[in-house]
């Protein structure tokens, strides 16, 4: 046997062992590797499930503008996949109107096909635009 056939069948076995799972230290930068954050169990939950979490905004809203850090702050910690919707863009004006969504700082959760709306930005009384943080903490508690 050559060395070229040598090394030809070298390399196809370790590509052979390499898509049965089989890692091989040097070549990790070469395998096949899955993404393990999307996992099966992360496919059930957003697409048949729909336990997501959906954050409506607008760019120029100023509400929207005060209740952002908190909103990804708790988003981070939430247990379901948060998607973030433009409600100024096509797909986010479809969304506005297959969930209601009246004004552009909300957050939709959706779990086990029931929603729940929350609005993440309040007026005070002194006329101050601030987070609600009460909303964000019961929208990403569960």
């Amino acid at each position: 046997m050559s060395r070229k056939t040598y090394i030809l069948t070298l390399a196809l076995v370790i590509i052979d062992l390499m898509f049965l799972g089989v890692s091989f230290p040097i070549l990790k930068d070469f395998a096949f590797d899955y993404n393990y954050e999307l996992t099966a169990d992360i496919y059930v939950d957003t697409a048949i499930n729909q336990n997501v979490n959906l954050v409506f905004y607008k760019t120029d809203c100023p509400y929207c503008k005060a209740g952002k850090k908190a909103v990804v702050t708790a988003a981070k910690e939430s247990a379901y996949p948060t998607f973030y919707i433009d409600v100024d863009s096509a797909k986010g004006q479809q969304l506005v109107k297959q969930y209601q969504v009246e004004k552009a700082a909300t957050i939709i959760t959706l779990r086990d096909d029931e929603s729940q709306l929350y609005l993440y930005a309040k007026k005070t009384q002194a006329g101050k635009i601030t987070a609600n943080t009460k909303n964000i903490e019961e929208a990403f508690s569960d």
